[in-house]
């Protein structure tokens, strides 16, 4: 049975909240209080979390046996959206609770030779068996896809390798763009947030690298702290947390989190391969870089495609 985004758009609840600029709350001003010998000082108060993800590759050969084909052949068989090259690669947990599993072309990606490298990571809920022998789940949540073509576009751009990854979302019509920008010191990416309802407004989301082992980073929407990511390289897994409660309430936000936190497994790879097209058309501007159609389709005029 194939995921319908028509009917996952209607599904899913409009926010209370339309997406206006994020505004620091005030802190209540306490009364100065004396402090007695031999009180104990309280440790400072740390964000409150309104969301919790986690996006965790598990996956080793361990697995295979546990998982097995069949397993992989029921997600095909529910959904279109499962290739038939995917491997099962992990899962996510929200608040605490593994909701999805995770899945992409592992064989392409990692031993195809560079000029023939492509990259599909989709994450779908975690499918169910029930008396009556048919399985809830298996539903299309998400996913991304690195454009090398748009990489090279975006490297020439600000003269460093920068990685573009496609993020997209059933029920959403638009195709927002995860982007590496320069920065001397650290990473920086950045994605928008389109309006989508009544009373939206175009936001921006920077990325800010934290200097340390793993995937760091601090999502802020202005000045104002959205988020962060916790990469732990030896475990594969990014611990992400929604600190502003209007965000974490916002399913489209939130999904957009996963697909970032998607995406920060495939950066390092993503950057290497990149790098290396983009030294040859350095000084020329140009690229020996064949792009593939799926990569072209993204270049396709909207207004001409509807006659």
């Amino acid at each position: 049975m194939e995921n319908d985004p028509e009917e996952d758009k209607k599904t899913r609840k409009e926010r209370e909240k339309a997406r206006t600029t994020p505004t620091k709350k005030k802190k209540a001003t306490k009364k100065a209080t004396t402090v007695k010998p031999g009180d104990v000082p309280k440790p400072p108060s740390k964000k409150i979390v309104h969301k919790r993800l986690v996006v965790n590759f598990w996956r080793t050969r361990l697995h295979d046996e546990e998982l097995g084909i069949h397993q992989q052949l029921k997600y095909t068989a529910k959904t279109r959206w499962f290739s038939k090259n995917f491997d099962i690669e992990g899962n996510i947990s929200i608040d605490g609770k593994k909701k999805c599993i995770i899945a992409f072309n592992k064989e392409q990606w990692e031993e195809s030779p560079i000029e023939k490298k492509r990259l599909v990571c989709r994450y779908f809920t975690t499918m169910e068996e029930t008396m009556d022998s048919k399985a809830k789940g298996g539903n299309f949540k998400g996913g991304i896809e690195l454009s090398i073509t748009h990489s090279l576009i975006q490297s020439y751009e600000i003269k460093h390798p920068a990685p573009v990854f496609y993020a997209q979302i059933p029920g959403v019509k638009f195709l927002i763009r995860f982007v590496r920008g320069w920065r001397f010191w650290g990473t920086r990416w950045t994605f928008p947030l389109l309006p989508e309802q009544k009373g939206d407004k175009l936001q921006m989301v920077l990325c800010k690298g934290v200097v340390g082992p793993g995937r760091n980073y601090k999502l802020t929407i202005g000045k104002k702290l959205i988020a962060r990511v916790d990469g732990k390289p030896i475990k594969k897994e990014y611990e992400i947390e929604i600190y502003d409660e209007d965000y974490a309430k916002d399913r489209t936000f939130v999904r957009y989190m996963i697909l970032f936190g998607l995406t920060c497994e495939f950066m390092d790879e993503a950057k290497k391969i990149v790098k290396r097209f983009f030294k040859k058309m350095k000084a020329t501007g140009t690229s020996d870089y064949i792009p593939p159609k799926s990569e072209i389709d993204l270049f396709r005029n909207p207004r001409m495609m509807r006659r």
